[in-house]
C-alpha cells in the first residue's frame, strides 16, 4: 500500500474530477480532433479500396488523428458537461473557443462555420451547466 490511499489513482472518483490536469487535456484532444476533422472537410472523402470513405491524399495523417481522437473526445467533452467540478469544463470553454477561432480561420464554408458553432456551443455551456449543477448542490444542502 501506497501513503496516498489505495488505488485511488486511476478511478475517476470526486477527488480526480477536480484535478487541474483535466483542463489541458480537455483542450488538447478538442485540438486534435478538430485537426484531424478540417483535414477531412478540407481534403474531401475519396472512395476507398472496398468502397468506404478515406482521406484525401496529403490528409492522411488528419484521418488517423480524426480516427484515434474520436473515442478520447467523446471522453473528454461527456465529462465537462456532466460533472460539476470546474477543470473539465474549463478545458472545454478554453479548447472549444480557440478550436473555433482557429476553424474560422482556415476558411468560411457551411463545413467550417458548422465545426465553429459547434464548438462554441460546447464552449458556452459547460461552464453554464457546471455553474447550474453547483447552484443546485448548494440549494440541496441545509
Amino acid at each position: 500500500m501506497s501513503r496516498g490511499g489505495s488505488g485511488s489513482r486511476w478511478t475517476l472518483d470526486e477527488k480526480n474530477w477536480s484535478r487541474p490536469w483535466w483542463t489541458p487535456l480537455t483542450a488538447l484532444v478538442l485540438a486534435a480532433v478538430t485537426w484531424g476533422l478540417l483535414g477531412l472537410v478540407e481534403g474531401g472523402c475519396r472512395t476507398g479500396p472496398r468502397g468506404g470513405c478515406v482521406a484525401a491524399e496529403g490528409y492522411r495523417l488528419n484521418g488517423w488523428v480524426l480516427f484515434l481522437a474520436a473515442m478520447p473526445t467523446y471522453f473528454v467533452v461527456v465529462t465537462g458537461l456532466v460533472t460539476d467540478r470546474w477543470p473539465p469544463a474549463l478545458g472545454l470553454t478554453l479548447g472549444g473557443t480557440g478550436c473555433a477561432a482557429y476553424v474560422l480561420t482556415q476558411g468560411r464554408t457551411p463545413a467550417h462555420m458548422g465545426i465553429a458553432g459547434a464548438l462554441l456551443v460546447l464552449a458556452a455551456l459547460a461552464p453554464a451547466l457546471t455553474w447550474w449543477r453547483k447552484r443546485q448542490a448548494a440549494s440541496l444542502t441545509p
